[in-house]
This record gives C-alpha cells, sequence and structure tokens, in this order.
C-alpha cells in the first residue's frame, strides 16, 4: 500500500510529468506527497557569484522556490497532505537516503546523452538501483 510518496523536483519542464503522476498517485491511494528538490553547491558556486545573488543559500532558496512552484499550484487545493524538503548535495546520494522513509519515489529523466532511448538518465538511474522502496520513473512524451 502506498502512503507516502517522495518527488523529486527539479523544476525542469521534463519534471511536470513526474509531478503529475505523483499527484494522480497521492489521490488515488490517499498519500502524502513531498517534493524534494536537490542541489549540488559545487556545481552552483560560480553561477551564485556571477548571477549577482549575493550567497550560495540565496541562489539556493530563489531556485527552490522556482522549482517548487508547479507542484505548489497543481496541489494546492486537492486536500493531499503535501510537504517541501531542500537539501544540498548530490541529487541520487540525497533522493536514496531520503527514500527510507517513504513507499515510494516518483521522478523523471530527461535522459540527456545520445543514447536517450537507451538511458533513462545518471540520477534516476542510480535511484532506482539503491532507493529503498519502489521507484517509478517518468519521462515526458516526445
Amino acid at each position: 500500500m502506498v502512503k507516502s510518496i517522495l518527488v523529486a523536483v527539479d523544476g525542469s519542464e521534463s519534471n511536470k510529468v513526474a509531478v503529475d503522476t505523483a499527484i494522480v498517485y497521492a489521490k488515488t491511494f490517499n498519500a502524502s506527497v513531498t517534493a524534494i528538490c536537490v542541489f549540488d553547491i559545487g556545481n552552483y558556486g560560480v553561477l551564485s557569484q556571477s548571477a549577482a545573488v549575493g550567497s550560495e543559500q540565496l541562489l539556493v532558496d530563489q531556485m527552490t522556490e522556482s522549482a517548487m512552484s508547479y507542484i505548489r499550484e497543481k496541489i494546492e487545493g486537492t486536500g493531499i497532505d503535501f510537504r517541501t524538503k531542500t537539501v544540498t548535495g548530490r541529487p541520487a546520494e540525497e533522493i536514496i537516503n531520503e527514500s527510507k522513509g517513504y513507499d515510494l519515489v516518483v521522478c523523471g529523466t530527461m535522459g540527456r546523452t545520445g543514447l536517450k532511448r537507451a538511458l533513462i538518465g545518471s540520477v534516476a538511474e542510480t535511484v532506482v538501483r539503491m532507493a529503498h522502496c519502489p521507484v517509478l520513473v517518468v519521462r515526458e512524451e516526445e
């Protein structure tokens, strides 16, 4: 039985399918949803300096708000128990660690390699292999 769903949120257009799917599952199973947004500060430190936002934490806050806006809009008024969580670190590792407390992880994949039909994406692939619960990987229709 699925009572708690963790959905990985990155704010990308392709991630909307994962969010929509998590909401459908939450409605179907009367489950709670936690949206997790993971940022690798090492990759954003230079960006925060060049964007003149003042600090890495401010950049993380701004990007989190942007990433979470879609799920907040979609879940508002549904009655679904909803939380957000933002962490810094390596996305796959943080999602895997967080998966210990959930019945299902939903994540999307960009398939950014030239072999996009063969590979599901490095973060999604790692989460599938190592998560502590079932993982549903969804892809945007082409």
